[in-house]
């Protein structure tokens, strides 16, 4: 017996630990399902601009550099604005859309956790809540809202994550 659990901790441990890793750069946020990136609306750099979904480029205003401030969880800063992301409302519910704001370092309402799907591929929580980083045309809709979201058992609320060096 005891030698199964040592040969099961000797195989499962690499496999657990591939999903726990530091996320340390620049990179781009994109949906598996839509193959949108993450970004602030028109590139505008006003507090209070919505946060959506566009088509794949190599731009600052789609790169968004991981500060990491514990176990799997991270501010990001965008490199064109130099700002964040959070609830547009202070009342956390589902379905309130993401703005534009200032980073504000330790700030909880920027904080998510990043949960590992598989290699590279995440599910990206609101830390401190059940509400998931969503976005609200599952179809891939350019401009379109992202939002908080309860758990879903589909693939819009998973996000890839690749290095990008933008051109712009």
């Amino acid at each position: 017996m005891k030698k199964s659990l040592q040969l099961l901790i000797v195989f499962m441990l690499p496999s657990l630990l591939a999903f726990s890793q530091d996320i340390k750069g620049n990179y781009a946020i994109k949906n598996v399902q839509t193959g949108m990136l993450l970004r602030v609306k028109d590139a505008a750099s006003a507090n209070g601009t919505p946060l959506v979904m566009y088509y794949p480029e190599n731009w600052k205003c789609m790169t968004w550099s991981f500060k990491n401030i514990g176990a799997n969880t991270y501010q990001l800063q965008n490199l064109l604005t130099n700002k964040t992301f959070q609830p547009a409302s202070q009342q956390i519910n589902a379905d309130i859309p993401f703005e534009e704001q200032p980073f504000v370092k330790g700030s909880p309402n920027q904080q998510y956790e990043f949960i590992g799907v598989k290699k590279d591929t995440y599910l990206i929580k609101l830390k401190g809540t059940e509400l998931y980083v969503t976005p609200a045309d599952i179809k891939g809709k350019a401009n379109s809202a992202i939002i908080l979201a309860a758990k879903r058992p589909t693939p819009e609320q998973t996000w890839y994550i690749y290095e990008q060096a933008p051109t712009m």
